[in-house]
């Protein structure tokens, strides 16, 4: 079983959870069993399968689970970046845990993911016309504008001497399909709560942190899948 099974069970069609075949024996796991197995996989990898559900929208506690244990793991790495254990604890805590809400928003971006129109501050129109920039609907997807969400563009200059579509890994997005948060971003944020951290430092030191915690998300999930697979099998 693996965690994209996950999503049917806590959206099932019937009222009765439905039942899964195990390819390693003849009988069936039962709702029981599954919910038994969910159960395991959480306590086993907390942050995996918090994280999972959480990009899922299955439930807003698993997002809430996932930025606190991930804060959790940011403080305990801060302690090798000299800018930031420098810092006061309630300071440092409060740029990991800005770090930690980055990180989970990115780890959970996805093509359709929607965002605030900035053009318009999300009311659709803009000196009194409508917004050119979201179409009027105050939010933007996600999705990368040269692939538009697919991964992929057309290669102009193969497809010329081909005289068919050849296709290529979208350059702008490489292959996501939507585009990262910029780094920007989130330095901005950090200087929110702290104004500690220069360009400079960041750039040098604290935004490796951010990826590190973007890595540990899907490190995670990985982990969490495969405990689910063992339990499962």
């Amino acid at each position: 079983m693996k965690l994209e099974s996950v999503v049917k069970c806590h959206c099932p069609r019937s009222a009765s959870p439905s039942v899964v075949s195990s390819p390693c024996s003849p009988d069936d796991i039962s709702g029981t069993d599954i919910m038994a197995a969910l159960g395991m996989a959480l306590k086993r990898a907390p942050l995996g399968y918090s994280a999972f559900c959480g990009k899922m929208n299955l439930s807003h506690h698993d997002k809430e689970r996932t930025v606190r244990l991930l804060t959790a793991i940011g403080v305990n790495r801060s302690v090798f970046y000299p800018a930031l254990r420098k810092l006061v604890d309630s300071e440092r805590l409060a740029v990991v845990r800005v770090l930690a809400n980055y990180a989970f928003l990115d780890y959970a971006r996805s093509p359709d993911t929607e965002l605030p129109c900035h053009a318009c501050n999300s009311t659709g129109w803009k000196k009194g016309k409508r917004c050119t920039k979201c179409g009027g609907k105050g939010v933007m997807r996600a999705a990368c504008k040269d692939c538009k969400g697919r991964g992929q563009s057309v290669h102009r200059q193969k497809t010329q001497m081909q005289g068919v579509p050849v296709y290529q890994h979208c350059q702008r997005c490489a292959g996501r399909g939507f585009e990262r948060i910029a780094s920007a971003v989130v330095f901005r944020a950090v200087c929110q709560v702290s104004e500690a951290i220069s360009q400079d430092t960041w750039n040098k030191s604290v935004k490796q942190l951010l990826s590190f915690l973007i890595s540990e998300l899907y490190r995670e999930e990985a982990w969490a899948e495969k405990h689910l697979s063992v339990i499962t099998k």
